[in-house]
C-alpha cells in the first residue's frame, strides 16, 4: 500500500491553517470583552490620528451585521455594528470586527473598528468598508 503523502500532507496543512475556529466560537458583538477592545482602539485613534475633541463616549444598538465563516478566507469573522455617541451629543456610525486566530501567535481573536467619517488614512478604505 502506497501512502499518498502530498494528498496527506495537504490535508493536514489545512486543518492547520483552519483549525476548529467558527464564528460559532466567536464572542458575540456585544460582549464585555469584545466592547472594551473596540472602546480601547477608538480612544486611542482619536488621541493619536483623528484628533477631533469629541470623543465616543458611548454606544448603543449594538448589533451582529453578518458572520464568515472559516472556509473564506480560513478565519472565522463576526461584523459588528453599533451607533456611537461622541461628548458633545453627535450620532456615530461604528463597525467592528472580531476575528479568530488573529491574537497573538495565532491564538485568541483580534477586534479591529472604524468610526464612519473618522478614518483619514483610510486604514479601513473608504467609508470603512473592509470592516461592514
Amino acid at each position: 500500500m502506497k501512502l499518498q503523502f502530498p494528498t496527506l500532507a495537504s490535508s493536514l496543512l489545512l486543518m492547520a491553517l483552519t483549525g476548529a475556529a467558527s464564528a460559532a466560537t466567536l464572542p458575540d458583538c456585544d460582549n464585555a470583552g469584545i466592547l472594551s477592545r473596540v472602546n480601547n482602539q477608538l480612544a486611542i485613534a482619536e488621541a493619536n490620528v483623528v484628533k477631533s475633541g469629541d470623543p465616543v463616549t458611548s454606544m448603543d444598538h449594538i448589533r451582529h451585521a453578518r458572520t464568515q465563516d472559516q472556509s473564506e478566507p480560513f478565519f472565522a469573522r463576526r461584523f459588528c455594528q453599533a451607533t456611537g455617541y461622541t461628548d458633545l451629543g453627535h450620532k456615530a456610525s461604528i463597525y467592528y470586527l472580531i476575528e479568530a486566530k488573529a491574537g497573538f501567535a495565532g491564538y485568541g481573536y483580534n477586534v479591529e473598528a472604524c468610526i464612519l467619517g473618522r478614518d483619514p488614512w483610510r486604514v479601513y478604505g473608504a467609508y470603512c468598508r473592509t470592516l461592514r
